[in-house]
C-alpha cells in the first residue's frame, strides 16, 4: 500500500511541477506590460536620442510599449541608483553611459556596484569634441592654448565630476602642461549654454553635440579625438593633428537590468536592441553624426565593463581627481 506521506510527497512534487509551469508560461508572455527605460541624464543628451529611437523598434519586436524616464542629476548617480534598486523582474532597465561607469570607480559610498546589474549589451558610442567659446575670445587653438598657459588657467564645463567631460578636460590640461578649473553643470546642455554664455571657455562634448554646434555664432569646434576626421565635421581636425594623440576619449552606451533579472528576458532584450541598431534607419540617422557601432553581449559586455572600470581607475588616479562633497 502507498503510505499516507507517499501520497503527500507525490502531491507536493505535481504541485511543485504546476508551479514551475505556471512560471514558464509567464516567462513565456513577457513582457507583459509597458517596459521602462531609465535615462540617468537630462532629455536631449546622446542616450535620450539613442534610447528614444531605439524604442520604436523595441517596442515592435517585444509588442509592448517601451517608455523613456529620464532621471538625471548627481553625474548619472541619481538615475543608476533608481534603477539598480527595481524589481529585476524585466520590465526595468538602465541605459548606462560612459559617465555612470566611472562613478562606480570614484565615489566609494555608491549603493550599488557593477554587481548590482546584469550587462545586457553594448552599442557603441561617440568620438568626442572639443568646444571653446567664441564669446571668451576664444576661436583657435592658439587662443585656447594661450587661455590654458595663462596665470588663471582656462575654465572648462562639465557635467560633474567624474563624467566624461571632466576626465577629459583634466588631462587634456595636463597634457597640455597648463592649469584649469572644472566647473560642473547640472547636465551636458546647461553646460554647453555656459560655453555658448562665455561663462566657461572649453568643453569636451560627443561629436554629436559638437556638430549641432559648427555654426552657432558663440561656439566653436576646435578638434574631434577620432582617429581620422568625422564625416559630420570634416573641417575639424582631430586631437593627434593639433599635437595631442593622447586625448582620445570616447562615449558609449549599452543596456543593464537589475541584478537577478530572468535570462530569457536577458536574451529578447539584447536580441531586440541588437536588431534595433542594426536597421538601417538607425544607422542612417545616428551614422551621419559620427556613431560607432560596437555591439557587445554577454560575457563580452561584461568584459568591457570591467576593462573601461580599469582604463578610468587609472586615469583618476594618474590626475588626483577626487570628489569633494
Amino acid at each position: 500500500m502507498i503510505s499516507r506521506r507517499e501520497v503527500l510527497i507525490g502531491a507536493g512534487a505535481v504541485g511543485s511541477a504546476a508551479m514551475l509551469s505556471r512560471v514558464a508560461k509567464a516567462q513565456a508572455k513577457w513582457p507583459a506590460r509597458p517596459i521602462t527605460i531609465t535615462i540617468a541624464n537630462a532629455p536631449g543628451g546622446d542616450d535620450d536620442t539613442l534610447s528614444r529611437f531605439l524604442a520604436e523598434t523595441l517596442t515592435s519586436e517585444l509588442g509592448q510599449a517601451v517608455v523613456i524616464e529620464n532621471r538625471g542629476g548627481g553625474s548619472t548617480t541619481i538615475g543608476v541608483t533608481a534603477a539598480s534598486s527595481a524589481k529585476p523582474d524585466g520590465y526595468n532597465f538602465l541605459c548606462l553611459p560612459t559617465s555612470g561607469l566611472v562613478q562606480t570607480v570614484l565615489r566609494d559610498k555608491l549603493p550599488y556596484t557593477l554587481d548590482s546589474f546584469t550587462p545586457i549589451v553594448g552599442i557603441g558610442g561617440y568620438p568626442l569634441a572639443l568646444i571653446a567659446s567664441k564669446k571668451a575670445g576664444i576661436n583657435t587653438i592658439d587662443d585656447l592654448m594661450a587661455a590654458v598657459h595663462s596665470p588663471e588657467g582656462v575654465t572648462f564645463a562639465s557635467a560633474g565630476v567624474g563624467t566624461i567631460a571632466h576626465l577629459t578636460g583634466t588631462a587634456f590640461i595636463k597634457e597640455a602642461k597648463g592649469k584649469g578649473i572644472n566647473v560642473s553643470y547640472k547636465n551636458n546642455p546647461d553646460g554647453i549654454q555656459g560655453i555658448a554664455g562665455g561663462f566657461t571657455q572649453m568643453m569636451f562634448v560627443s561629436a554629436r553635440e559638437g556638430a549641432i554646434l559648427k555654426d552657432d555664432e558663440n561656439v566653436k569646434v576646435l578638434a574631434v579625438t577620432s582617429a581620422a576626421r568625422t564625416s559630420n565635421l570634416p573641417d575639424v581636425p582631430t586631437t593627434t593633428e593639433i599635437g595631442y594623440p593622447q586625448i582620445d576619449g570616447r562615449v558609449w552606451y549599452g543596456y543593464l537590468a537589475p541584478a537577478g533579472v530572468p535570462e530569457e528576458v536577458v536574451a529578447r532584450f539584447a536580441a531586440a536592441v541588437v536588431k534595433g541598431v542594426q536597421d538601417p534607419k538607425f544607422q542612417d540617422r545616428f551614422g551621419p553624426l559620427s556613431f560607432h557601432t560596437d555591439l557587445k553581449t554577454g560575457e563580452e559586455f561584461t568584459a568591457f565593463l570591467r576593462s573601461e572600470q580599469d582604463r578610468f581607475r587609472k586615469i583618476i588616479t594618474e590626475n588626483d581627481i577626487k570628489l569633494n562633497n
